[in-house]
């Protein structure tokens, strides 16, 4: 079955995705100002960069996929209801993520534990949907990403 996807959808992921990516470098900004400057040196914030820019791909594929899950529900294909489940918490997990650890905060690490756990069974609820949708397949290849940005974040 072919997704089709309204200009409406199109606008509200472009929308969310440049949103995103626009307050990563707004609050990624060293703005001189001495104090803040100081409080970097004493102690250095996580660099979670790569998390965050593969959190946010994670986010459009999955509101992909959810959107894709929601037409095959209404049409009564109730073995995507699983699958619509666990994208909806990864989605919010990873959109909690950027915003967190885009303000540096001192919880970035124990969210990136959350994310990784809840990316993990999303990869592997999205791949037993993988061979027949590509809406799937995207959102498992994004949360695998995501997996491996998660494991280094926590490893550092």
């Amino acid at each position: 079955m072919e997704q089709k996807i309204s200009r409406k959808q199109i606008l509200g992921l472009t929308g969310a995705a440049v949103a995103t990516l626009a307050s990563n470098s707004v609050f990624a900004h060293d703005h001189g100002d001495k104090k803040t400057s100081k409080k970097k040196s004493e102690k250095a914030p996580v660099n979670a960069g790569s998390a965050i820019e593969a959190a946010s791909a994670c986010i459009l594929k999955g509101r992909i996929c959810i959107n894709m899950c929601v037409d095959f529900l209404a049409e009564g294909h109730k073995e995507m209801a699983d699958c619509l489940r666990t994208v909806e918490e990864t989605t919010a997990l990873c959109e909690a993520f950027v915003t967190i650890s885009s303000l540096k905060s001192p919880a970035t690490k124990k969210l990136a534990s959350l994310c990784l756990e809840s990316c993990e069974r999303c990869a592997a609820q999205c791949d037993k949907h993988a061979d027949h949708h590509e809406e799937c397949k995207a959102c498992s290849e994004a949360c695998k990403s995501c997996i491996s940005e998660f494991k280094k974040l926590l490893a550092a």
